[in-house]
């Protein structure tokens, strides 16, 4: 557009000259063409007498009529050369060049103006035939230079004839002879006389006078003036067309192409919708930020308060409809990510990589191994049933603490199942280097899980609720967590009318089964053999193992293993934590990941150096583990005469630090107790899961 209106406007430069009238419709004649016809009736005068008196032609004494009118000839005519060449020399036109013109095939019928019409008087006294004094020819001749006056006071006779024309003269600029040679046609400007009388113009003579003007350095100026002209315009077009350009581009283009780069990094990276978004909005509250700090002018209107002083509140900024549309694409990459989660991003990137408007909802799976945990909350349904509009507030407080710090510990979460959540370590998403690190997080995810829920203010404040307290005395936020390691098919689960991305596994049921023994067990983290096996030994010698079982859905038994803790212990943060009613952006995850990822992040050491899993494992000492160990030991060996005592001794070991009985050894305990203490003959040193106590 810009490069069209230039080459419009440069077009209007070239023909609305053509259309320019000129001096064509001006009713005044100019000065070159007023002395022109002046000259011409000098002559003509001095034509009428010398052909009514032949023999007075070659008298030029003073008192002769026919001298008189050569005198008067040659007088207008120095007086014309005067005016248009030598009275003002900063002139840019002027006479260089006077002369004669005729046809060719002219028969001569009167005196010829070829041979008469030159200055044969010059020199003379100028006297009228009354004796007074006449033009004074000398004053106008001192101006001119001895080769003009040579040229003027003899013949005529340079020949620039050309063609059928017939055309001599005398040069007033030494530099060139002839016009046509020496100047271009719009440099030089040709004056004849305008023949009034037709007919004593065919009588007497047909040839004419003609005064050419060298315009050479008024067409240089304006030259000059219309390159100037063009320049300027140029200039202006060009900054108009960069001011033009800018515009569009900042607000048209440069948008567009932001729109197209975010969309093309959503469909390669559905998740980095979400901290596209966060980044924009962080840019927004900086700028409000600036805008609130920026002083403003103080100025007063009415008595009100001044705009500059504090509490006045920063105008608003009307939005652009492309940042709008742009807002809205960030929005809507945001909710693909928020609602199909890690499990979604095949599905999510395969149709917006897909030309069509057609929603392709059924995508085949694709195969994972990955680390899945699933984490239920205690007694929801009593909390339900209490707190009633409020239990969207408490769940979400629980799903806000458990999301952060699983996505803090390298996970995601997929799936809301109200009082229960689904997380994910996919680790194909992970170098085999960095998966037994991957593990331990996993672990240390849900260590951090129990942490934060049990000193959260604002779940502490929700749960003092008087009802709630009423109904379980000492009620406080409880969860429990299973993890477990194996494959699943990733993909969409629905119909065209409503689908859902997750993970289809026995082992993800397994997880869940995981979750429920959790409180079978009474304890808070419940982990599989496979699991254990990829976590690092120095973290894993912390776990104590606490049965051997087989899960409903298994071909194959399992130990599993726990982290003792004893959340009770910990008390609920003074002050709510800023940080965590603020939650942590993704980009603030997205860093304290990758410095948990780091090589010199050890996941084990955070089980002594941070003050408050220590405070929660304190309770459980090197001798109750041992003689745990020992209890176990004999009961997977069959000897239970020699387990039960054991675990009948570890059961009641903790009751000094506050903690009721321990979960496991009560669990062992029973079960034997229904054999009578003695193993089965077909004992094989794991059970099922579902044989509990009657």
């Amino acid at each position: 557009t810009p490069q069209r209106v230039i080459l419009i406007v440069l077009a209007l430069l070239f023909i609305l000259p053509q259309l320019d009238t000129g001096d064509s419709m001006d009713m005044m004649m100019s000065s070159a063409q007023f002395g022109a016809n002046v000259v011409y009736q000098a002559w003509a005068n001095f034509e009428l007498i010398a052909s009514s008196h032949p023999s007075s032609v070659g008298d030029l004494s003073q008192t002769s009529l026919s001298s008189y009118q050569r005198r008067e000839f040659e007088a207008q005519t120095l007086m014309y050369i005067y005016h248009h060449r030598d009275l003002d020399t900063s002139y840019l036109t002027k006479l260089s060049w006077v002369g004669y013109v005729r046809r060719t095939n002219y028969t001569q019928r009167g005196p010829d103006i070829f041979k008469e019409a030159y200055f044969r008087m010059v020199g003379n006294e100028s006297v009228t035939p009354d004796g007074s004094q006449s033009f004074g020819i000398d004053t106008f001749l001192s101006h001119q230079s001895q080769t003009v006056k040579d040229h003027l006071m003899k013949s005529w006779d340079l020949d620039c004839s050309e063609g059928e024309v017939t055309m001599l003269g005398a040069t007033l600029e030494p530099e060139f002879s002839c016009p046509r040679k020496a100047l271009r046609s719009q440099e030089s400007m040709w004056y004849m006389p305008v023949v009034e009388n037709r007919d004593i113009f065919l009588d007497y003579f047909e040839g004419n006078f003609i005064f050419i003007f060298d315009l050479t350095s008024e067409v240089k100026w304006q030259a000059a003036m219309g390159i100037m002209q063009t320049v300027l315009v140029v200039i202006v077009l060009a900054i108009g067309a960069l001011l033009f350009s800018r515009d569009v581009d900042q607000l048209v283009l440069l948008p567009i192409e932001r729109m197209i780069d975010k969309v093309n990094r959503i469909r390669f990276d559905p998740l980095y919708a979400i901290r596209l978004g966060e980044s924009e909005n962080d840019k927004s509250k900086t700028a409000a930020a600036a805008a609130w700090e920026r002083p403003k002018p103080n100025r007063k209107a009415n008595g009100k308060r001044r705009s500059g002083s504090k509490g006045a509140q920063p105008a608003a900024r009307a939005t652009l409809e492309t940042k709008m549309l742009e807002n809205t694409i960030i929005k809507l990459g945001s909710l693909l990510a928020l609602g199909f989660g890690e499990a979604g991003v095949g599905i999510i990137a395969e149709n917006l990589d897909d030309d069509s408007a057609q929603v392709r909802a059924k995508i085949p799976g694709s195969k994972v191994e990955a680390i899945f945990g699933f984490c239920d909350i205690r007694h929801f349904n009593v909390a339900t049933d209490v707190l009633r509009e409020q239990t969207m507030v408490f769940v979400n407080r629980v799903a806000a603490i458990v999301h952060e710090v699983v996505d803090q510990h390298a996970g995601a979460p997929n799936k809301n199942l109200g009082q229960a959540f689904l997380l994910v370590w996919q680790l194909s998403h992970f170098d085999k280097e960095l998966r037994t690190k991957v593990a331990d997080l996993s672990v240390m995810g849900f260590i951090k899980v129990v942490t934060a829920v049990s000193r959260d203010r604002r779940l502490a404040g929700i749960v003092e609720h008087p009802l709630l307290q009423s109904r379980m005395p000492d009620f406080r936020v409880t969860m429990g967590f299973g993890l477990h390691l194996g494959w699943a098919i990733a993909g969409a689960i629905g119909s065209e009318c409503k689908i859902d991305a997750s993970y289809l596994s026995p082992h993800v049921n397994l997880a869940g089964q995981l979750e429920q023994a959790t409180e079978f067990y009474r304890l808070s983290i419940l982990m599989s053999e496979p699991l254990v096996r990829l976590c690092s030994p120095p973290f894993r010698r912390h776990f104590r193992a606490v049965d051997h079982v087989q899960l409903s859905g298994s071909r194959i038994s399992t130990m599993l293993f726990t982290v003792d803790l004893h959340p009770r212990i910990l008390n609920v943060e003074p002050v709510a934590r800023r940080q965590m009613q603020n939650e942590k952006s993704s980009h603030e995850r997205a860093q304290m990941k990758a410095r948990l990822l780091s090589p010199d992040y050890e996941v084990h050491l955070q089980l002594w150096q941070d003050k408050h899993v220590r405070q929660m494992r304190s309770p459980y000492t090197r001798s109750f583990f041992q003689d745990y160990e020992r209890g176990l030991l004999n009961y997977f060996a069959g000897e239970w005469d020699v387990a039960a005592p054991v675990l009948d001794q570890t059961r009641t070991m903790l009751r000094h630090c506050g903690i009721s009985d321990d979960g496991p050894s009560q669990v062992l305990h029973d079960f034997m107790g229904t054999f009578n203490f003695k193993a089965p003959p077909d004992w094989r040193g794991w059970r099922n899961l579902d044989s509990k106590p009657t």
